[in-house]
């Protein structure tokens, strides 16, 4: 006995030292890529109008910092008429790149906290291609050119900087952790957009915690977080249903406001807007890919009717 008792206390020290023991299945993380597409194309009506596309390009080398580039176009309700009427939404387009930094808050040993700032830089009228975007699409479709971008605002330099705070809360027994609430908050300061941001996510499906729930481009930073900052990959395959709402205090939004310091075409923004949102997400190993629909009420005291756009979103784990 004493003789097989030192041969596997043996064995044991040679497969330490060559690395031969079994380790844990988890993966570290690394880069995440994101790509966000959002169009009026994907909503229920199929419209051209108001927000009619936004796309958003994101890159998180770490678990905290990450960088994204962004563009934002927004047209009138007729896009048919080189010259809308001054009720109507200004043609308006914006590109900014931004950098921002997150963490998961350690709070007595509940990670159930996330708290994200970022900063934008970029330029808002011809200098930001919303034009050349659009019109190049619609060509390559097959469908007419949009007419009155000779309107547009003017290319001026904005700049913004938001603060988003999430705090989860699980609402389905701990033994079957298939439902959650995600509640947050926002403040967006500058020339950009200046508006305050509440809302709350709920979602039914199987190994939540791959996500922080969904948001839009316009209305939440970027950064894209592994659930609990352990820079661990969780399970390989998850799913789910989530139902949102939300509400905006707004002070200032470019699409509506116009520029700064030029003069430029402008409506009448409406103070309150709430914004209603379902979809899905599914997750399969390193490849997440989210479909979701929201429909905005009225953005401008003008406007005709309320809002309805679609989005795409896939991100990849490296």
């Amino acid at each position: 006995m004493r003789k097989l008792f030192l041969t596997l206390l043996a064995a044991k020290a040679v497969a330490q030292s060559t690395g031969d023991l079994p380790v844990p299945a988890a993966e570290s993380r690394g880069a995440v890529v994101s790509l966000v597409e959002e169009n009026d194309k994907f909503g229920a009506d199929g419209s051209d109008c108001y927000y009619t596309q936004g796309l958003r390009m994101a890159v998180q080398m770490d678990p905290h910092t990450y960088f994204a580039l962004t563009q934002e176009i927004n047209t009138p309700l007729d896009t048919h008429t080189p010259n809308p009427p001054d009720t109507d939404l200004p043609y308006s387009g914006v590109l900014y790149l931004s950098y921002g930094y997150g963490k998961i808050l350690d709070r007595d040993g509940r990670r159930d906290c996330l708290f994200s700032i970022e900063g934008q830089i970029g330029v808002t009228g011809p200098a930001s291609g919303a034009e050349t975007i659009q019109n190049r699409f619609h060509q390559l479709i097959g469908t007419d050119e949009v007419a009155g971008w000779g309107t547009q605002i003017p290319s001026e330099p904005v700049a913004n900087v938001n603060v988003e705070f999430r705090r989860r809360f699980a609402i389905s027994p701990i033994e079957h952790p298939i439902r959650d609430l995600i509640l947050r908050g926002a403040f967006q300061a500058g020339t950009i957009r200046t508006e305050g941001i509440i809302g709350s996510q709920i979602r039914w499906g199987w190994n939540l915690n791959q996500s922080w729930g969904q948001g839009t481009i316009r209305h939440s930073n970027a950064f894209n977080p592994d659930f609990d900052g352990t820079g661990v990959y969780p399970a390989n395959y998850s799913s789910w249903f989530f139902a949102d709402a939300q509400l905006e205090v707004v002070m200032r939004n470019y699409a509506t406001n116009g520029t700064n310091f030029r003069e430029s075409r402008r409506v009448e923004n409406r103070p309150v807007v709430l914004q209603f949102m379902a979809g899905a997400t599914v997750n399969i190993y390193r490849l997440s890919v989210a479909y979701y629909m929201a429909y905005r009420t009225k953005e401008f005291e003008t406007q005709a009717k309320a809002h309805c756009f679609g989005g795409l979103k896939a991100d990849i784990k490296f």
